[in-house]
């Protein structure tokens, strides 16, 4: 009797430091999993901005600001969704200010730009903000990278009674319900956001 008690205890001793170790194998691969999936985050957010930020600065030179209002709210949307069936991921630009009701934030990044704003207003507004959320049965790496209004912009962002005719005109008939102007230099136009998916629960 004594024996089997022995052998009991020993077996649940193993046991125990086997799970733990398991535990912290699979805790130190979560660890990696999300390092790699900001990573990739931050490189998202670095590709379809500099693509965006391409295509509209070939657009003012070769078209003028009204080309430009063109590009910015509907090829960049379809260059958006062509980027994510090439990546497989989430991502895309989103402001409380949209001009393309398609950029409208969904809760958890309007959280996050209403933080944002409070934030440039302090002048401390972040780089780059990341938060693991759980979403149905799924970890998702939610990224979000501030956009802020730089003088170039100001020629379809900025006040109404700046812009050309023309811009005015295209705005009032494509975008009646445009909320995407009144900005000024330094302000918080929006942000980049990506989400990743992670497989591994933690």
């Amino acid at each position: 009797m004594r024996s089997f008690i022995v052998l009991a205890v020993t077996f649940l001793a193993f046991f125990e430091v086997g799970f733990f170790q398991s535990s912290m194998a699979q805790q130190r691969s979560a660890d990696v999993n999300h390092e790699e999936a900001l990573q990739e985050a931050r490189r998202l957010a670095d590709n379809l901005g500099d693509k965006i930020r391409g295509l509209l600065v070939q657009e003012l030179q070769r078209g003028g600001p009204a080309s430009a209002v063109r590009v910015c709210s509907e090829v960049a949307q379809e260059m958006t969704r062509e980027f994510n069936r090439h990546t497989g991921h989430h991502a895309r630009r989103v402001s409380v200010k949209y001009r393309n009701p398609q950029n409208l934030p969904d809760g958890y990044e309007q959280q996050v730009l209403v933080r944002m704003e409070v934030e440039n207003r302090q002048k401390h507004l972040g780089k780059e903000y990341v938060e693991v959320v759980k979403e149905e049965n799924v970890t998702v790496l939610r990224y979000m990278r501030p956009l802020t209004v730089a003088p170039v912009c100001i020629t379809c962002h900025g006040p109404k009674e700046t812009m050309t005719p023309e811009v005015k005109r295209m705005l009032t008939e494509r975008y009646p319900e445009d909320r995407a102007t009144g900005f000024q230099d330094g302000d918080l136009r929006g942000a980049i956001s990506v989400k990743i998916v992670q497989r591994i629960l933690y």
